[in-house]
Protein backbone atom coordinates (compact mmCIF):
# COMPACT_ATOMS: atom_id res chain seq x y z
CA UNK A 1 0.00 0.00 0.00
CA UNK A 2 2.75 2.47 0.97
CA UNK A 3 4.73 1.52 -2.16
CA UNK A 4 1.66 2.18 -4.33
CA UNK A 5 1.21 5.64 -2.79
CA UNK A 6 4.88 6.47 -3.42
CA UNK A 7 4.56 5.37 -7.07
CA UNK A 8 1.42 7.47 -7.51
CA UNK A 9 3.11 10.50 -5.93
CA UNK A 10 6.15 10.16 -8.19
CA UNK A 11 4.01 9.82 -11.32
CA UNK A 12 1.56 12.63 -10.52
CA UNK A 13 1.55 15.40 -13.15
CA UNK A 14 3.41 18.61 -12.35
CA UNK A 15 2.07 22.07 -13.26
CA UNK A 16 4.32 25.11 -13.69
CA UNK A 17 3.68 28.69 -14.82
CA UNK A 18 6.54 30.40 -16.63
CA UNK A 19 6.81 34.07 -17.54
CA UNK A 20 8.69 34.97 -20.72
CA UNK A 21 12.43 35.46 -20.48
CA UNK A 22 12.38 37.82 -23.47
CA UNK A 23 9.79 39.37 -25.76
CA UNK A 24 9.80 41.70 -28.74
CA UNK A 25 7.02 43.65 -30.42
CA UNK A 26 7.53 43.34 -34.16
CA UNK A 27 6.27 46.41 -36.01
CA UNK A 28 7.98 48.75 -38.44
CA UNK A 29 7.22 51.85 -36.35
CA UNK A 30 7.74 50.34 -32.89
CA UNK A 31 9.76 52.81 -30.81
CA UNK A 32 10.71 50.39 -28.02
CA UNK A 33 10.14 46.85 -29.32
CA UNK A 34 11.92 44.96 -26.53
CA UNK A 35 10.96 46.85 -23.36
CA UNK A 36 8.38 44.20 -22.41
CA UNK A 37 5.66 46.71 -21.52
CA UNK A 38 3.06 45.53 -24.04
CA UNK A 39 2.76 42.88 -26.72
CA UNK A 40 0.61 43.60 -29.77
CA UNK A 41 -0.85 41.74 -32.72
CA UNK A 42 -2.93 42.73 -35.73
CA UNK A 43 -3.30 41.67 -39.33
CA UNK A 44 -4.06 42.99 -42.77
CA UNK A 45 -6.32 42.00 -45.65
CA UNK A 46 -7.67 38.94 -43.88
CA UNK A 47 -4.25 37.54 -42.92
CA UNK A 48 -2.46 37.45 -39.58
CA UNK A 49 1.07 37.47 -41.01
CA UNK A 50 2.66 37.95 -44.42
CA UNK A 51 3.63 35.16 -46.77
CA UNK A 52 7.32 34.34 -47.23
CA UNK A 53 9.05 37.34 -48.83
CA UNK A 54 5.99 39.60 -48.55
CA UNK A 55 6.28 43.07 -46.99
CA UNK A 56 5.57 42.94 -43.25
CA UNK A 57 4.96 46.68 -42.86
CA UNK A 58 1.17 46.39 -42.55
CA UNK A 59 1.32 43.72 -39.83
CA UNK A 60 2.18 43.58 -36.17
CA UNK A 61 3.01 40.55 -34.05
CA UNK A 62 5.08 39.66 -31.01
CA UNK A 63 7.64 37.02 -30.11
CA UNK A 64 8.06 35.31 -26.74
CA UNK A 65 10.91 33.18 -25.40
CA UNK A 66 10.58 30.88 -22.39
CA UNK A 67 13.25 29.11 -20.32
CA UNK A 68 12.43 25.44 -19.72
CA UNK A 69 15.35 24.69 -17.42
CA UNK A 70 13.20 23.06 -14.73
CA UNK A 71 11.61 20.59 -17.15
CA UNK A 72 13.62 17.48 -17.99
CA UNK A 73 14.16 16.16 -21.49
CA UNK A 74 11.53 13.51 -22.29
CA UNK A 75 8.73 15.11 -20.25
CA UNK A 76 5.25 14.26 -21.53
CA UNK A 77 3.10 17.36 -21.93
CA UNK A 78 -0.43 16.81 -20.63
CA UNK A 79 -1.74 20.36 -21.17
CA UNK A 80 -0.31 23.70 -22.24
CA UNK A 81 -1.82 27.16 -22.43
CA UNK A 82 -0.75 30.77 -22.94
CA UNK A 83 -2.47 33.31 -20.74
CA UNK A 84 -2.71 37.03 -21.49
CA UNK A 85 -4.58 40.11 -20.32
CA UNK A 86 -5.56 42.70 -22.90
CA UNK A 87 -5.72 46.32 -21.76
CA UNK A 88 -9.20 47.50 -20.66
CA UNK A 89 -11.84 48.65 -23.14
CA UNK A 90 -10.32 47.25 -26.35
CA UNK A 91 -11.49 48.50 -29.72
CA UNK A 92 -12.95 45.12 -30.70
CA UNK A 93 -16.00 43.13 -29.63
CA UNK A 94 -16.16 39.53 -28.46
CA UNK A 95 -17.78 38.68 -31.80
CA UNK A 96 -14.96 40.30 -33.81
CA UNK A 97 -12.32 38.61 -31.66
CA UNK A 98 -13.98 35.22 -32.13
CA UNK A 99 -13.69 35.65 -35.91
CA UNK A 100 -10.07 36.85 -35.68
CA UNK A 101 -8.61 35.30 -32.51
CA UNK A 102 -5.17 35.72 -31.03
CA UNK A 103 -2.98 32.93 -32.43
CA UNK A 104 0.15 31.20 -31.14
CA UNK A 105 2.36 30.25 -34.08
CA UNK A 106 5.59 28.47 -34.78
CA UNK A 107 8.47 30.93 -35.13
CA UNK A 108 11.01 30.69 -37.94
CA UNK A 109 14.51 31.58 -36.68
CA UNK A 110 15.75 32.82 -33.31
CA UNK A 111 15.55 36.30 -31.80
CA UNK A 112 17.57 38.21 -29.22
CA UNK A 113 15.61 41.04 -27.60
CA UNK A 114 18.76 43.02 -26.81
CA UNK A 115 19.83 43.30 -30.43
CA UNK A 116 16.42 43.24 -32.14
CA UNK A 117 15.66 45.59 -35.05
CA UNK A 118 12.76 45.43 -37.47
CA UNK A 119 14.94 44.54 -40.45
CA UNK A 120 15.55 41.16 -38.77
CA UNK A 121 11.86 40.32 -39.30
CA UNK A 122 12.61 39.14 -42.82
CA UNK A 123 14.54 36.17 -41.39
CA UNK A 124 12.85 35.77 -37.99
CA UNK A 125 9.11 35.63 -38.53
CA UNK A 126 5.91 33.69 -37.82
CA UNK A 127 5.51 30.64 -40.01
CA UNK A 128 2.65 31.76 -42.27
CA UNK A 129 0.95 28.44 -43.08
CA UNK A 130 -2.42 27.79 -41.37
CA UNK A 131 -0.93 24.52 -40.09
CA UNK A 132 1.71 26.49 -38.14
CA UNK A 133 -0.85 27.57 -35.51
CA UNK A 134 -0.54 25.75 -32.16
CA UNK A 135 -3.83 27.19 -30.93
CA UNK A 136 -5.88 30.36 -30.70
CA UNK A 137 -8.03 32.20 -28.18
CA UNK A 138 -10.34 35.15 -27.71
CA UNK A 139 -12.01 36.83 -24.74
CA UNK A 140 -15.20 35.20 -23.54
CA UNK A 141 -16.39 38.53 -22.12
CA UNK A 142 -15.35 42.17 -22.06
CA UNK A 143 -16.23 44.23 -19.00
CA UNK A 144 -15.86 48.00 -18.89
CA UNK A 145 -12.66 49.35 -17.32
CA UNK A 146 -11.28 45.85 -16.64
CA UNK A 147 -8.36 43.90 -18.13
CA UNK A 148 -9.57 41.30 -20.64
CA UNK A 149 -8.53 37.68 -20.16
CA UNK A 150 -7.43 35.69 -23.21
CA UNK A 151 -6.28 32.06 -23.00
CA UNK A 152 -4.78 30.03 -25.84
CA UNK A 153 -4.89 26.24 -25.68
CA UNK A 154 -1.57 25.27 -27.26
CA UNK A 155 -2.64 21.65 -27.62
CA UNK A 156 -5.59 22.52 -29.87
CA UNK A 157 -3.52 22.45 -33.06
CA UNK A 158 -3.31 21.97 -35.93
CA UNK A 159 0.43 22.36 -35.22
CA UNK A 160 1.78 19.81 -32.74
CA UNK A 161 2.91 21.64 -29.61
CA UNK A 162 4.20 18.39 -28.14
CA UNK A 163 6.74 18.22 -30.99
CA UNK A 164 7.79 21.85 -30.43
CA UNK A 165 8.31 21.14 -26.73
CA UNK A 166 10.29 17.99 -27.48
CA UNK A 167 12.61 19.94 -29.77
CA UNK A 168 12.97 22.76 -27.24
CA UNK A 169 13.82 20.39 -24.38
CA UNK A 170 16.39 18.63 -26.55
CA UNK A 171 18.06 21.88 -27.62
CA UNK A 172 21.26 23.13 -25.93
CA UNK A 173 19.58 26.31 -24.65
CA UNK A 174 16.47 24.50 -23.39
CA UNK A 175 14.25 27.36 -24.59
CA UNK A 176 10.92 27.64 -26.39
CA UNK A 177 10.22 30.53 -28.76
CA UNK A 178 6.91 31.29 -30.47
CA UNK A 179 4.92 34.17 -31.91
CA UNK A 180 1.47 35.62 -31.34
CA UNK A 181 -0.44 36.86 -34.38
CA UNK A 182 -3.97 37.80 -35.42
CA UNK A 183 -5.95 38.69 -38.53
CA UNK A 184 -7.78 41.41 -36.54
CA UNK A 185 -7.46 44.40 -38.88
CA UNK A 186 -7.41 48.00 -37.57
CA UNK A 187 -7.84 49.33 -41.11
CA UNK A 188 -11.32 47.80 -41.02
CA UNK A 189 -12.26 48.05 -37.34
CA UNK A 190 -10.52 51.26 -36.31
CA UNK A 191 -7.09 52.12 -34.89
CA UNK A 192 -7.81 50.59 -31.48
CA UNK A 193 -9.10 47.31 -32.95
CA UNK A 194 -5.88 45.47 -32.12
CA UNK A 195 -4.70 43.03 -29.50
CA UNK A 196 -2.61 44.89 -26.93
CA UNK A 197 -1.74 42.69 -23.97
CA UNK A 198 0.38 43.40 -20.91
CA UNK A 199 4.02 42.33 -21.18
CA UNK A 200 6.46 40.67 -18.80
CA UNK A 201 7.68 43.94 -17.28
CA UNK A 202 4.24 45.13 -16.18
CA UNK A 203 4.32 46.14 -12.48
CA UNK A 204 1.27 43.96 -11.79
CA UNK A 205 2.54 40.38 -11.82
CA UNK A 206 -0.94 38.90 -12.22
CA UNK A 207 -1.33 40.69 -15.58
CA UNK A 208 1.91 39.44 -17.12
CA UNK A 209 1.80 36.77 -19.84
CA UNK A 210 2.58 33.25 -18.76
CA UNK A 211 2.98 29.77 -20.17
CA UNK A 212 1.26 27.19 -17.97
CA UNK A 213 2.36 23.59 -18.54
CA UNK A 214 1.20 20.36 -16.98
CA UNK A 215 3.56 17.45 -17.65
CA UNK A 216 4.69 14.03 -16.53
CA UNK A 217 8.36 13.04 -16.22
Amino acid sequence: MILSLIVLALSAPTTVSIMPKETVWVYENASSPSDGSYLRAWGFDGKSCPAEGEDAGQYSYSYLKFDLLDIKKGAKIVSARLEFYNIPDPGYTVEAAKKTPLEARELVGEFDAKTWTFDMAAKVHPKPAPTAVFGSGYPKEIQADAPVSITIDLMAGPNLFEKAMKNALASPKHQLSLSITSALDPSAGGRSAVYKVYGQTDPHENLRPRLTLTYEQ
